[in-house]
């Protein structure tokens, strides 16, 4: 055991002489599969090409992961239009229960999470009936590290954030991007250095802490940036579908820019030839830029201490060069950095690409250009793989 992800990484011990699938089982995990990557490639795309990257006795529940992050992302309350079915609807359900809709499917979600940690993975009568919920349990019957702190770490902070509906600073963002993305990478890091996977790049982690803790800094970084651009991402759709700003507020009032302004402008409430657009559009730059600032810093000290990292291990196996498990596997290492510690970090690749995309259009929301699906992907994420960046 050693720490990893703020947290200890223990590994479970399960029988195997049940771990047998029966064909029934095959078939759900098939379909199962096919429904995520479905999912995925229509409303994820960045995470299902870089599943690709992931060895594949990881990729499954990496899918799951990243599906469970989609599915918490879409909760609402039923919207802002107080005229609609939906809202009614949450409306009346509120004012019976005193429960929101989104309280009842975080609570869904909270049960289902408990249910793939404490039933028996080998029981392949014990159905989810959900996709995600199932292929993480298909994890945890394969041995894979899951530890279900880091999910409801997530749930409670995405619950926070549609309760409290916006952000007094930028380190309040960047503190949700440590509840929630941040949760996510440790996820995926932790399933990575199962010893059913990455026996050598375990035992290169127990020789030394301090790159232990190099790995966990790193996703945090990629987690806190993660937020800010995601964020920035959403600003027009969290504040014209759900009445909610998710800039700054102390930097927006640095730059004398009201909440009412802006909520006006993206709703559609002021006409193209007014004013007030001009002065709006011009605010708004300022802030994106001082925002995705921080962003960008995270994203810079990420990629510093990776270089740290990738020199750390080089003086691990040189300094255990006695260590035959380690010696054997660190000559595949591409630039001497195992896939398992590498691959887990390429989910910043897509926000690097946003906050570029940013800098080119002068940080300018509404330009067209910010609005297009980014087809840089595939090649920045083929080429950083093989140089060992991120």
């Amino acid at each position: 055991m050693f720490k990893y992800g703020r947290r200890s990484l223990s590994i479970r011990h399960y029988s195997i002489g049940s771990s047998v699938p029966s064909d029934r089982y095959k078939v759900q995990l098939y379909n199962a599969t096919e429904n995520i990557n479905k999912l995925l490639e229509s409303h994820d795309r960045s995470s299902y090409i870089l599943a690709q990257y992931i060895p594949e006795p990881a990729r499954n529940t990496f899918l799951a992961i990243r599906a469970f992050n989609l599915e918490i992302n879409k909760i609402n309350d039923g919207g802002n239009n107080l005229e609609s079915v939906q809202s009614r609807a949450a409306s009346h359900l509120t004012k019976a229960t005193g429960f929101s809709t989104s309280d009842l499917k975080f609570q869904f979600w909270n049960d289902l999470i408990a249910k793939v940690f404490t039933q028996d993975p080998y029981n392949d009568q014990n159905d989810l009936g959900e996709p995600i919920a199932f292929l993480l349990r298909d994890g945890l019957r394969n041995h894979l590290n899951l530890d279900i702190s880091y999910f409801h770490q997530f749930l409670q902070t995405r619950k926070h954030f549609l309760s409290h509906k916006q952000f007094k600073n930028i380190d309040d963002i960047c503190s949700y991007g440590e509840g929630t993305y941040s949760q996510l990478n440790y996820l995926t890091q932790a399933v990575l250095l199962s010893p059913s996977i990455s026996p050598s790049t375990i035992k290169l982690l127990e020789y030394s802490p301090s790159l232990q803790s190099k790995i966990s800094d790193i996703a945090a970084h990629i987690g806190q940036a993660t937020a800010i651009g995601a964020m920035i991402l959403g600003m027009q759709y969290y504040a014209s579908s759900r009445n909610q700003i998710t800039l700054p507020i102390d930097v927006m009032t640095k730059f004398d820019l009201s909440q009412e302004s802006l909520l006006r402008l993206m709703q559609g409430h002021l006409k193209p030839d007014d004013p007030q657009v001009n002065e709006i559009k011009e605010k708004l730059k300022n802030i994106v830029y001082e925002t995705s600032i921080r962003a960008n810093d995270h994203m810079l000290s990420a990629r510093d201490i990776l270089s740290k990292s990738q020199s750390e291990i080089k003086e691990i196996v040189k300094a255990h060069n006695q260590d035959s498990l380690i010696q054997g596997h660190s000559k595949k290492w591409r630039k001497g950095v195992p896939d398992v510690l590498l691959t887990p970090f390429m989910v910043s690749i897509p926000t690097s690409l946003y906050l570029r995309k940013l800098e080119k259009h002068d940080f300018d929301l509404f330009n067209p250009s910010l609005q297009q699906k980014e087809w840089r992907l595939p090649y920045t994420s083929y080429r950083n793989y093989y140089q060992r960046r991120i």
